[in-house]
């Protein structure tokens, strides 16, 4: 008999705090839709969380910068049953202050950090609500408390998830949905974000 908690499908899966969602999570008892643009990582990490944790692992590798992937993901939510978790991790972090910047590369940002973030959360709880359970986990910044701080256009984007989570929640709460929300605001993250968000050309230094 399955012991399964049903099926969570992770984004940014294939590395840092998405990784680390997925170990948990499984070792909780949930199956898991890994989503990254890696592939080669998510097949590696769905291996080791087969054996180790003996849940079904499923990979579905999508660019959240690409719309075509996003419609992907969320066609995936709003038509898979056994989905009752969201990890909302996948992001984008800058490559130094707003001013200045790649302006395309910001652009590139807001796609990942908002557009991709909203429509999966609204397509999550929209299947959450119809079927009477679900927890959408969006994962924002501390920096969304401390703007001042922080690249400006980065800082929006994670105001804007926790903005998203709360008037989400707030929304569902009124309809009488039985869908639960969080935010995760983590501070300074030892990741491949803030490896791959330092730009080589500027002296750009985190508030911690």
């Amino acid at each position: 008999m399955s012991t399964s908690k049903g099926t969570a499908l992770v984004t940014g899966a294939s590395s840092g705090i998405g990784a680390t969602y997925a170990d948990r999570l499984a070792r909780r008892g949930y199956d898991l839709i890994l989503v990254a643009r890696n592939q080669a990582r998510l097949e590696e990490l769905a291996a080791r969380l087969r054996t180790e944790a003996g849940v079904a692992v499923e990979v579905l590798p999508a660019d959240l910068a690409n719309q075509a992937d996003v419609l992907t993901v969320e066609r995936r939510l709003r038509t898979d049953a056994a989905i009752t978790l969201l990890v909302n991790n996948a992001g984008l972090g800058p490559q130094g202050p707003s001013l200045d910047s790649d302006i395309d590369y910001q652009d590139g940002m807001i796609a990942v950090n908002v557009t991709a973030v909203n429509r999966l959360a609204i397509a999550a709880t929209d299947a959450f609500a119809a079927k009477g359970e679900g927890t959408v986990v969006n994962i924002a910044s501390v920096v969304a408390l401390i703007p001042e701080m922080f690249s400006a256009t980065y800082v929006a984007t994670k105001a804007f998830v926790l903005a998203l989570t709360q008037s989400l929640q707030a929304e569902a709460a009124k309809a009488g949905k039985a869908v639960k929300f969080q935010a995760v605001l983590p501070g300074l993250t030892r990741t491949e974000i803030s490896t791959a968000s330092a730009s080589p050309s500027t002296t750009w230094t985190s508030p911690w």
